[in-house]
């Protein structure tokens, strides 16, 4: 008798087991501990091309604004007037064309350029265009006909602004282009500088993919606004989020590319699909579900693209806006659909990393944003002038012609670092700035 009340004590103890089992069976959220289960695209055939050289030869390069080819020709042989500038010496007079002082970002890279030329005891004259291209023009004569060392243009239209250029350097004048769009290797510009927009996005995109790891098993649903279709900086943006995203992903499931630029060919398609289709899917990893066009680059043009947004995409986790001017019009437009920015809706920015992005990011309303501040096209470019005027053995007849900015992502894990609290912008990092012959070293 005995026996026969062990053994049935022994089996229900054992069915208690089987169903205790069975009722912790759980649905793993991080992807890492799956990681076989985790699928990542493989490379489109490339035609025998590196992934690099294929993106560079694609045609429609909107998206592509900041990649350069790996190894860059020579342009010493273009005349640029630096002898004239090094034989002036120490005291020079830096002509300054703004293309506008219309927003903090002109402003700061004004302002930082004159107050890098007063630590050095240089003369600073700047005039404004306001965006019109004739106004520019007329302005570059009058600079040329004054007593000025160097120009800095930060043209309204570089491609029709070439032969000012040209004028310049037979006046022994050295010019130099800041932005918004690159000059041609062939320019007789010393180089151009533009934020590199692609770098941004991506940085952002690596960000997120790490800090929401394992959070969205199915896919994060992905939406953006941008200020303009045809635009290099609303396509290039995106794009680069959604290149990095995919590479930081395959990353942290143990099934890396064997380098970014692999993923930036898939990313790169995605982003083109659903900017030409309306949406695009990365299986299991990020769908993008859509996109809003504002127009413009203000809040209330924004907030419109984000309504527009929001109501055929209930189902967003995440929204980039390409430039933080349009975010607090998508912040306010989250709101508007009864949810809470930064928990229902995250948010985040391609660029710039103004005061008022940064706050939020302080607050935890917005997840992060790519740095493309003032400061490198302002007191950065007028140090390039500097080295070029007291380090002559560095080449400087040999610089790229176009010149990318550094970037980094400014987000909630790094903001008491990246920003003082005070300041118009985040803080510059480092810009290593190399000729072409140290550019093609550095990379193989």
């Amino acid at each position: 008798m005995n026996k026969r009340i062990i053994a049935l004590v022994l089996a229900l103890v054992l069915a208690l087991a089987c169903l205790a089992g069975c009722g912790k069976t759980e649905t793993k959220t991080d992807a890492k501990t799956d990681s076989k289960e985790v699928v990542i695209p493989a490379v489109p055939d490339t035609n025998g091309k590196s992934s690099l050289d294929w993106l560079l030869s694609q045609e429609d390069k909107l998206p592509l604004a900041g990649l350069q080819q790996a190894k860059l020709d020579s342009r010493s042989d273009i005349y640029k007037a630096i002898d004239k500038l090094q034989a002036k010496g120490d005291k020079i007079t830096v002509a300054w064309a703004s293309a506008s002082q219309g927003s903090s970002f002109f402003t700061e890279m004004t302002r930082s350029a004159e107050e890098q030329c007063k630590e050095y005891g240089w003369n600073f004259l700047c005039q404004s265009a306001e965006f019109d291209l004739g106004t520019q023009q007329t302005q570059i004569e009058n600079f040329l006909s004054q007593d000025i060392d160097i120009l800095v243009c930060n043209a309204v239209d570089i491609d029709a602004e070439v032969e000012y250029y040209r004028q310049a350097v037979e006046k022994g004048i050295p010019c130099i282009a800041v932005g918004p769009t690159a000059g041609k290797a062939e320019y007789p510009l010393v180089t151009s500088v533009v934020s590199g927009s692609w770098a941004a996005g991506y940085a952002v995109g690596e960000y997120v993919a790490e800090k929401l790891w394992g959070k969205y098993p199915g896919g994060i649903n992905f939406g953006t606004v941008i200020s303009r279709a045809g635009d290099a900086d609303s396509n290039s943006r995106p794009c680069g989020f959604v290149c990095g995203y995919l590479n930081k992903y395959a990353e942290l499931a143990d099934k890396p590319y064997e380098s970014k630029w692999d993923a930036a060919v898939i990313g790169y398609k995605a982003w083109i699909e659903c900017r030409d289709k309306g949406s695009a899917k990365i299986e299991g990893i990020i769908n993008l579900v859509g996109y809003g066009t504002a127009g413009a680059t203000d809040a209330a043009s924004g907030q419109k693209a984000a309504a527009d947004l929001l109501t055929a995409h209930s189902d967003i986790n995440i929204i980039l806006s390409e430039t933080d001017s349009l975010c607090p019009g998508i912040y306010q437009e989250i709101i508007q659909h009864g949810k809470k920015p930064g928990e229902d809706i995250l948010i985040c920015c391609g660029a710039d990393a103004a005061d008022y992005t940064l706050e939020k990011i302080k607050a935890g309303e917005y997840l992060a944003v790519g740095v493309n501040v003032p400061y490198y096209t302002g007191e950065g470019v007028v140090k390039m002038i500097k080295k070029i005027i007291s380090e002559p053995d560095w080449d400087s007849n040999n610089l790229p012609g176009v010149m990318y900015t550094p970037t980094y992502c400014v987000n909630v894990d790094n903001i008491n670092e990246a920003w003082d609290g005070s300041a118009p912008f985040a803080q510059a990092g480092e810009w290593v700035q190399q000729t072409i012959d140290e550019y093609n070293a550095a990379n193989g």
